[in-house]
């Protein structure tokens, strides 16, 4: 840190944590110490290394500068994932041979200096050039002076100039104006240890370039651009700004943009300092212009902008991306760059003479804005289509490549006068893993990512001279229909999201060896089913509830039983005291669009009215009322009792029984029990999550068995069995033969309460799971393809979380295996499970922390990767067992209620023939065929990230 380096400074004054700043001045100032007596020994001298005196000297400048050249450029072509690996091995010996031969010279030019060295030496210096800058030893320390500096954040340079210019137009330049308008002008003196000045120090950061910051690091194509601009640009008549971009075909350098533009990179590998307020700087910029995509290596980062973003998303640019794709993987020419250019001559538009076309159109019929186009090294931005797309080509070129294997070994076994093939594996199926914290976007990422995955399937078709039936619902179109389903009976408004996942789901697309979409099946994990009971303030249950009851006809209301009822009339639904949602979507609407796709996918209307009267049954068993008769519980007999008893097809004594007493089996016998009226409740939630459960592992099995009732594949669907932990089917086995797979993951992210109970330590558990996952395939795999090649890389250190994973789940140890014995045995309890825990964990493991005042409260905290969460244990067990009372399985089996028969086989009861793993166990099993599953795909990454937890467009808070 030289004097004049541009700086970040951290400072608890600023909204962010960091402040820009300049080094004025840098000088080693003395520090009082202790003397001390030096003591003189008779011990001899270490005799000097016979080693070479000439490997260990001291590299010039020159050197250690092309070594980081060369360091720079390996890396370059290591990160650059579209090339084939015989084009990286044989550009990066290229590499390699270059840099040897300018060391070589470099080294040569630098001998004659160093043998004559020794007389340099002994020839007198004039006195100023023997004045030398104070050597650094214990008695010093560096001194830094470091003041506010604000250029390079702008075209203006000073603080009083970014405050006061305020962007005119729609959507860019939001941030500047008002991200640094509440901080004060500071000088402040900063000393470091001689020692500590070896290191990065915490405080201070190196501020990238104003040239790596702006906008001037990515030129566009296309004719004009709405951005912020300086004084030199003029303002059209409408109140925005526009500045004509050079054509690069000629060579023009772009014109200087405001560097809210792009903040100057399009992957954050590229900025020449990588940290923590470079990363925050950059993506604050770019999403201050609407630039929600994000590359860092291999992982995109996608920014939620709470707000629709016209021209980012649409079939024009989803052709373009696929035109790229298409083009980079055969290798050709990119005529995409002439598309997007319509600046250049007609003769340069192509090579068949014809004239260029026009920049592409919205789905609106809007101009796509420049930004969203083409950069002037002749490719697409980042994008989650371009994530969607690399996954695509790279499982195409990995059937191409089994198929060439396999055309290779029949021709050897031929020859060899064998006739059976040689087995062969497909390393050619990939995975999107889409994840984030509640509310980042993974739900409609996850959607736009099938919605370019039916784009390919379709244009597949149409380069083969398929034509698809008009009157057949595709298998592209039925995997989107199969959103507004899921979502319906599956997410809810949360504190954090109106639209929340409250379950996670991994897609399996099977595509044949030409492309085609032609299976698909969804797996879902570990529904919320304590929201059904319990809803804090500001959240609603599942959106299914509040959209019937909002769309319900006349004719379904009478049938139903629903006159004078409405939504704040029911305890599942009124708790919270909330019922719309804050991004003005309309319950009508969203029932209206599930309605025609459950016609779309087949479902039938006597399905869909037979789904209804279930969800209002469980509207209805929400607001029953027990009574006392002693010690026991009375069901009371009113309009909500015997409304469920009717919806059920169930007579209202043999529900009053189910709820009122519990069956004990003993040496073969059931004996019933009458229960309390606390014991009563308990009953009849265990009952709502049961049928409301099994209901929604029905609706996902309907889904799979609609979307695969049609293939023409030869491969044969699983059969139906009871789903481990909620997944509707197996989806290992419809990839068909020569084909291969694409998965989408859409999992719950990481997730920390006021109060956090057994499902989070769940959801943590995947997400410490997934962490681990990501850290090999980044880290490790990486670093080790670095030693292969034989690139010189410093190591980079990266948290092991195994020891997190054996908390929650080793044998003998872990939590889940602790509550699982609690569960076995009669007398367990959630006391004594907590106790068990701090006897087993508490000097088990550094991640496990049980003060004593958590004792009190039967809590514990697990330290995760992510942070500290604090858990309780109160009905674990309860949760964990997960199991119908016998009583209320005995009342589904009375019920003549056609649906109720359906759903009976996803009930978990008590007393059942087989015996059923825990919840805890059930999940555990699912994340790690979920995790082996992964491990044979190639990994896409998508991080979605939420800007501000107020859910609020052009609101980026770096906290």
């Amino acid at each position: 840190m030289e004097e004049g380096a541009h700086v970040w400074l951290r400072s608890p004054k600023s909204e962010w944590g960091w402040l820009p700043a300049r080094i004025t001045k840098k000088e080693i100032v003395p520090i009082q110490t202790k003397k001390h007596k030096v003591v003189e020994t008779d011990l001899p001298k270490r005799a000097p290394s016979p080693r070479n005196n000439s490997d260990n000297k001291p590299k010039s400048a020159a050197v250690k500068a092309l070594e980081e050249e060369r360091r720079t450029a390996l890396q370059s072509i290591m990160r650059n994932r579209s090339l084939e690996k015989e084009e990286r091995k044989k550009q990066m010996d290229d590499v390699k041979a270059k840099f040897a031969k300018l060391t070589a010279e470099a080294e040569a030019e630098e001998a004659p200096a160093a043998e004559g060295g020794s007389d340099a030496a002994s020839i007198e210096q004039p006195e100023e050039e023997k004045t030398k800058e104070p050597q650094l030893d214990e008695t010093t320390v560096i001194q830094l002076t470091i003041v506010d500096d604000y250029s390079g954040l702008s075209d203006e340079s000073s603080k009083t100039d970014i405050k006061s210019t305020i962007s005119k137009t729609s959507g860019y330049g939001r941030g500047v104006s008002g991200f640094y308008a509440n901080a004060e002008t500071f000088s402040k003196l900063i000393q470091i240890d001689h020692i500590q000045a070896r290191e990065e120090h915490p405080d201070i950061k190196l501020r990238n370039t104003p040239t790596s910051d702006s906008a001037a690091g990515i030129q566009f194509y296309g004719a004009q651009v709405n951005v912020m601009l300086s004084s030199s640009t003029n303002a059209s008549t409408n109140g925005t700004t526009t500045t004509h971009m050079p054509n690069p075909a000629v060579g023009q350098p772009a014109t200087k943009i405001n560097d809210e533009i792009t903040g100057g990179v399009d992957d954050l590998i590229g900025l020449t300092h990588l940290h923590e307020p470079a990363i925050l700087h950059a993506l604050r910029l770019r999403y201050d212009a609407d630039i929600i995509y994000t590359n860092t290596g291999p992982i995109l980062l996608a920014i939620n902008p709470f707000k629709t973003m016209e021209g980012v998303y649409g079939k024009n640019l989803m052709d373009l991306y696929r035109q790229e794709g298409q083009e980079r993987s055969r290798g050709g020419t990119k005529q995409s760059e002439i598309m997007a250019n319509p600046s250049l001559p007609q003769s340069q538009s192509s090579s068949n003479g014809k004239a260029s076309p026009s920049i592409p159109k919205t789905d609106q019929g809007g101009t796509i804005p420049a930004i969203y186009l083409y950069r002037s090294n002749g490719r697409l931005p980042p994008h989650v289509y371009k994530a969607a797309d690399d996954a695509y080509r790279a499982m195409i070129r990995g059937i191409e490549m089994a198929s060439a294997m396999k055309r290779g070994a029949r021709a050897r076994n031929r020859a060899a006068g064998q006739k059976k093939d040689d087995d062969f594996e497909m390393p050619t199926n990939q995975s999107i893993l889409v994840s984030g914290e509640s509310g980042a976007g993974k739900t409609v990422t996850t959607k736009i990512v099938l919605n370019y995955f039916a784009m390919l399937s379709r244009k597949t078709q149409e380069d083969h001279g398929q034509v698809p039936d008009e009157g057949k619902t595709s298998i592209e179109q039925q995997v989107l229909q199969s959103n507004p389903i899921l979502e319906a009976f599956g997410n809810a408004r949360t504190i954090r999201n109106d639209n929340s996942s409250r379950f996670g789901k991994y897609i399996n697309i099977a595509f044949s060896g030409q492309g085609q979409l032609l299976r698909a099946s969804i797996d879902t994990y570990l529904l919320e089913k304590v929201r059904l009971i319990h809803q804090t303030a500001g959240e609603r249950n599942f959106h299914i509830f509040y959209q019937f009851l909002q769309a319900a006809t006349e004719d379904e209301r009478n049938e139903f039983l629903l006159n004078g009822y409405k939504v704040q009339d029911f305890n599942l639904t009124n708790q919270s005291g909330t019922y719309d949602r804050r991004d003005h979507v309309v319950d009508t609407d969203m029932h209206k669009e599930m309605v025609e796709a459950m016609d779309n996918m087949g479902f039938g209307s006597d399905t869909v009215q037979q789904l209804m009267r279930l969800v209002v049954a469980v509207l209805f068993a929400g607001n029953m009322t027990f009574g006392e008769r002693g010690d026991a519980a009375v069901l009371e007999e009113n309009e909500a009792s015997l409304a469920v008893a009717q919806l059920l097809g169930v007579s209202f004594d043999n529900l009053a029984a189910s709820l009122t007493s519990k069956v004990i089996f003993a040496r073969g016998d059931m004996i019933h029990k009458s229960l309390d009226v606390s014991q009563a409740e308990k009953a009849n939630e265990a009952l709502i999550k049961a049928i409301y459960g099994a209901l929604f592992d029905f609706v996902g099995e309907k889904i799979n068995n609609s979307i695969n009732a049609g293939s023409k594949s030869s491969v044969s669907i699983p059969s139906m069995k009871r789903p481990v932990l909620g997944r509707t089917t197996s989806s290992m086995n419809i990839v068909p033969p020569g084909g291969a797979s694409i998965g989408v993951l859409d999992i719950f992210g990481f997730e920390t309460f006021k109060v956090n109970a057994f499902e989070q330590l769940c959801i943590n558990y995947t997400n410490e799971t997934l962490q681990q996952q990501f850290n090999k395939f980044v880290f490790k795999l990486e670093q080790q393809e670095y030693e292969r090649e034989g690139i010189l890389w410093k190591f980079i250190p990266f948290p092991d979380n195994q020891d997190v994973l054996d908390l929650i789940d080793k044998p003998g140890t872990g939590i889940l295996q602790i509550l699982d014995e609690q569960c076995i045995v009669d007398w367990g309890t959630d006391k004594k499970f907590s106790l068990s825990l701090y006897s087993k964990c508490d000097q088990g493991s550094n991640r496990f922390h049980a003060s004593p005042s958590q004792r009190v409260r039967n809590q514990f905290a697990v330290e995760h990767y992510a942070g500290l969460v604090e858990y309780s244990t109160e009905n674990w067990l309860e949760k964990n067992k997960d199991q119908l009372p016998a009583a209320s399985a005995e009342l589904l089996d009375s019920s003549e209620f056609e649906l109720i028969g359906l759903i009976k086989k996803f009930v978990r009861y008590e007393g059942a023939k087989i015996a059923m793993k825990s919840l805890g166990r059930q999940f555990s099993d699912s994340l790690r065929v979920l995790r082996s599953r992964i491990d044979t795909t190639m990994p896409h990454y998508i991080r979605c990230l939420k800007p501000n937890d107020g859910l609020e467009p052009d609101n980026f808070d770096p906290k």
